[in-house]
């Protein structure tokens, strides 16, 4: 159960996803601009390496998560169709730019702006940080009495929020994305909350990645 405040879950197929609300909200305003997928891949730009991955998203992700599925273009590595992996990169690609206002900026800018494979570094320290926050299902009926507010959606998709419980799932059945305002970034929280070194040269990486992404969005 995630204790996070601010987080929603998108529930599909027997499959829970943990979301910011922050992101939800971009994701929505972009799902009401850009009703096909082709219209927003023109704009995120990008290379075709994960286009494949980026339309199974696309189909397969409850909605309006489906939206972000090009910004998977923006990976420079394959990108394996699971839910898992998928969300994990959005997550990162989420805390560092801010995906609605992206399309706005000037091509030159859009461009320029890439994520290596060491993203997926990040997300697995990002994973780490939520199992080790949030409450085993188990011990629900100890915590305080709020019942999640459900928010129906059309189709066999919903979403609820939640302040201090959750949905049931497991590590193969739930992933998480944060947005901009989930800073300092993953990687720092869980070094902080663990006391876990990151790789180095990963780290160096993804910092650098970061900096010059936020410049470039300013």
């Amino acid at each position: 159960m995630p204790v996070t405040i601010n987080t929603l879950v998108l529930a599909k197929n027997d499959m829970y996803i943990y979301i910011h609300r922050d992101v939800y909200e971009q994701a929505v305003v972009l799902a009401d601009r850009y009703p096909e997928f082709h219209t927003l891949r023109t704009e995120v730009g990008g290379s075709p390496l994960n286009e494949e991955t980026a339309k199974w998203f696309y189909e397969q992700a409850p909605k309006p998560l489906h939206i972000l599925a090009p910004y998977l273009c923006l990976v420079e590595g394959p990108v394996e169709p699971e839910f898992e992996v998928v969300c994990g990169v959005l997550h990162v690609i989420t805390a560092m730019i801010h995906v609605r206002n992206f399309v706005v900026k000037p091509p030159e800018i859009r461009r320029s702006v890439s994520f290596s494979l060491s993203i997926r570094e990040e997300y697995e320290l990002a994973w780490d940080r939520f199992f080790a926050t949030a409450i085993p299902y188990k011990e629900r009926y100890g915590l305080l009495p709020q019942q999640p507010r459900s928010m129906q959606e059309p189709g066999d998709t919903h979403v609820e929020q939640h302040d201090a419980q959750a949905l049931p799932a497991t590590w193969s059945s739930v992933a998480e994305l944060s947005g901009p305002t989930d800073w300092p970034p993953s990687s720092a929280r869980a070094q902080e909350t663990t006391g876990r070194l990151p790789v180095v040269s990963a780290e160096s990486l993804a910092e650098a990645e970061r900096t010059a992404t936020r410049n470039l969005l300013k």
